[in-house]
């Protein structure tokens, strides 16, 4: 059966490959398979060409507004357990109850909620799917299910077992998300695959060879959590994983070869014809926040599609730390430095990021109001934290930029306001106020804030040409195309502009008066200095500026 199976049509060739690359099983691998002597084979590793295609669909009609009563949820619930189920009044009780968030809106502005608990084994999992469920099938339109961890997302789909036992129709009905870095980046992958001596992420053909066995097997390309055995990370490390992960703001979508057999886009489709979508607190909270931010009625903040009416939070007490991550915005030597990554591409090592100009390049070449604004930007970016920033800011070296040295003098307020002369409280973060301002910061932040309006101002100028170039050529634009341009646009301003507007606010508030004691601000401004402990005492990681809500 081994032989035979169309999984295998490859395998021999790439067992060889991997044989020749050092792999010990390489030799009872091809005689389990019938072909001792196969020969080694580059097209083996090219597996994404067997992957499906999806079809793009209409958008879905939005969904009904049925309600659930409380007698319906019961009767789900009972039919999820099964005759032989223990009885549990507090579990049908609790189903019963949860129903009533599920009835009709009458007043604009004001959902029903409802905030449920129980105790530890009463069944609260199968207690809300049972109105959910039901809730979906009536109205046509999925019901969202958040969740704090991935453990969490897993138990979940597990039970759902008992409403759809048939492995495909749970697979249509029942979706799974995550943020796109938990899944494989095919690209990624042909790239790692491509490098010379594979080994721009330090791996080995090895490691290569059994992923592309795993992506022929995968369900839905979970990398980070999913059906990639446990084993790999610890023989492998984590760091090829993260490397082959799908990168925020780096996905070039309808410009990548991969994209129609694209995992992350396969889930997305899949999710907005689902009954049932399990999702996690800070995917959620990020998709509200864009929304939030411009997304609108068009969907923007979540993938395109409509945004869920209804949804479910277990483990909500982690809501607020979701919600605070996402509408929350740091000015830190990290962050900084990623946002240049993403905008310049990789300034050497090993690292294989692309730039905003690789990126779209396709889109803008030969047009001067896109090309301009592009250059603008990316000569600005050098004011961004630059390789080696944490070296500066914390050592005798002179800061590089705007940024470096905003930070720096950052830094040193934190350090000169903690109590004592000795070693600092805290092993980890230390935080301090912003007010009184220390000598310098005021008007380092406000050379940055004036720096980063410099990159800020193109980028505009940037996506407003985009979408000005999708109504002018209309006509012209193929379907991948106008995709493609969509997409550059709504990066730019969600990777980009909204950050840095963040960013450019924060520090303009260094320059205002303090609020007045005993009032109550809209946010906090703090500065925060995190550390690490590796055994051998804390190490400085990163430095910034950090704004909370108090909403």
């Amino acid at each position: 059966a081994a032989r035979q199976s169309s999984s295998n049509r490859d395998a021999a060739a790439l067992a060889a490959r991997m044989g020749a690359a050092g792999w010990p099983w390489a030799d009872c691998v091809l005689t389990a398979l019938g072909a001792p002597d196969a020969p080694a084979s580059a097209d083996a590793v090219r597996v994404w060409r067997r992957l499906p295609e999806w079809e793009e669909a209409p958008p879905p009609p939005p969904p009904g507004s049925h309600p659930v009563a409380g007698a319906e949820a019961r009767g789900r619930l009972a039919l999820l357990l099964g005759t032989s189920a223990e009885q549990r009044p507090g579990q049908a009780d609790y189903a019963g109850a949860v129903a009533a968030a599920f009835a009709v809106r009458e007043t604009r502005g004001d959902p029903h909620l409802v905030l449920a608990e129980a105790g530890t084994g009463t069944g609260k999992t199968l207690g809300y799917i049972a109105p959910a469920s039901l809730w979906a099938e009536r109205n046509h339109g999925a019901v969202w299910i958040s969740t704090f961890t991935r453990h969490l997302q897993r138990q979940i789909d597990s039970e759902l077992v008992r409403l759809f036992p048939d492995p495909a129709e749970r697979r249509r009905r029942v979706v799974v998300r995550k943020g796109r870095e938990n899944y494989l980046c095919l690209l990624n992958l042909e790239d790692a695959l491509g490098s010379p001596g594979q080994g721009s992420l330090g791996v080995t053909p090895v490691a290569l060879g059994l992923i592309c066995r795993w992506v022929l097997a995968t369900a839905d390309g979970d990398i980070q959590g999913g059906d990639l055995p446990g084993w790999f990370a610890e023989l492998f490390g984590p760091v090829l994983l993260s490397g082959l992960a799908d990168r925020r703001g780096e996905c070039i979508h309808a410009g990548c070869p991969h994209w129609r057999r694209c995992f992350v886009e396969h889930t997305i489709r899949r999710a907005r014809g689902a009954d049932l979508v399990i999702a996690n607190h800070a995917l959620v909270m990020v998709q509200a926040a864009h929304n939030y931010n411009g997304g609108g009625n068009n969907g923007g903040g979540l993938d395109d599609a409509p945004m869920p009416t209804r949804y479910v939070f277990d483990d909500g007490h982690h809501i607020f730390d979701a919600a605070d991550g996402a509408f929350a915005a740091e000015l830190s030597g990290a962050e900084t430095a990623e946002l240049r990554r993403w905008l310049l591409g990789a300034e050497g090592g090993r690292s294989r990021a692309r730039g905003l100009r690789r990126r779209s390049e396709e889109l803008v070449a030969g047009r001067p109001a896109l090309e301009t604004p592009l250059d603008a930007a990316l000569r600005a970016a050098a004011a961004l934290a630059g390789p080696g920033w944490a070296g500066r800011i914390g050592g005798e070296a002179e800061p590089a930029n705007e940024t470096e040295r905003f930070l720096r003098i950052a830094r040193r307020q934190v350090l000169a306001r903690l109590p004592g002369a000795g070693e600092p409280p805290s092993r980890y973060a230390l935080e301090c106020d912003v007010f009184p301002a220390g000598p310098g910061l005021i008007e380092a932040a406000e050379i940055l804030r004036q720096a980063l309006g410099r990159i800020s101002a193109p980028l505009a100028q940037l996506a407003r040409g985009l979408i000005a170039r999708l109504e002018d050529e209309a006509e012209a634009l193929d379907e991948a195309t106008c995709n493609r341009i969509e997409a550059a646009a709504r990066a730019i301003q969600r990777r980009g502009r909204s950050r840095l507007e963040a960013w450019q606010a924060m520090l303009a508030a260094l320059a205002q008066p303090p609020p007045e004691p005993g009032t109550r601000p809209e946010h906090v401004l703090f500065l925060r200095l995190d550390r690490r402990d590796h055994g051998d005492g804390p190490r400085e990681t990163d430095i910034g500026l950090n704004r909370h809500w108090l909403d």
